[in-house]
C-alpha cells in the first residue's frame, strides 16, 4: 500500500524556504499545489468595502497565491525553493538567464 504524504508537514516544510504568513497545500488529482497566503486588512486596500448605510466597513482576510507545484514531495519542496529564488532576482537578472 502506497503511504499518503502528510501535505501539513509538506507545506510546513515549504516554509522554511519561502516568505509567508500561510501556506497550504491543495491536491485535486496527482499533483500538490502550494498555495501561500499573507494576512491583509482591507483598510490597506485601495478599494473600499462599503455597508448599504454607507459605513465603511474593514476586515482582516488572507490573501492567497499559488506558488509551487509537484507530484512527489521532493519536487514541490523544489519548486517552492525556486519560486523563492526568483522572488530575488531582478527583471534584468532573469531575462539574462532566459535568454543563456
Amino acid at each position: 500500500m502506497v503511504k499518503k504524504p502528510n501535505l501539513d508537514e509538506i507545506s510546513r516544510e515549504c516554509l522554511k524556504y519561502i516568505k509567508a504568513d500561510t501556506a497550504r497545500i491543495s491536491k485535486p488529482l496527482e499533483k500538490m499545489y502550494l498555495i501561500i497566503g499573507f494576512h491583509k486588512n482591507t483598510r490597506d486596500d485601495t478599494g473600499t468595502w462599503i455597508e448599504q448605510n454607507g459605513k465603511r466597513i474593514d476586515f482582516d482576510y488572507v490573501q492567497e497565491s499559488v506558488v509551487a507545484s509537484g507530484r512527489t514531495r521532493e519536487a514541490l519542496i523544489e519548486s517552492a525553493k525556486e519560486y523563492q529564488r526568483l522572488c530575488g532576482l531582478s527583471m534584468e537578472t532573469y531575462l539574462k538567464e532566459r535568454i543563456a
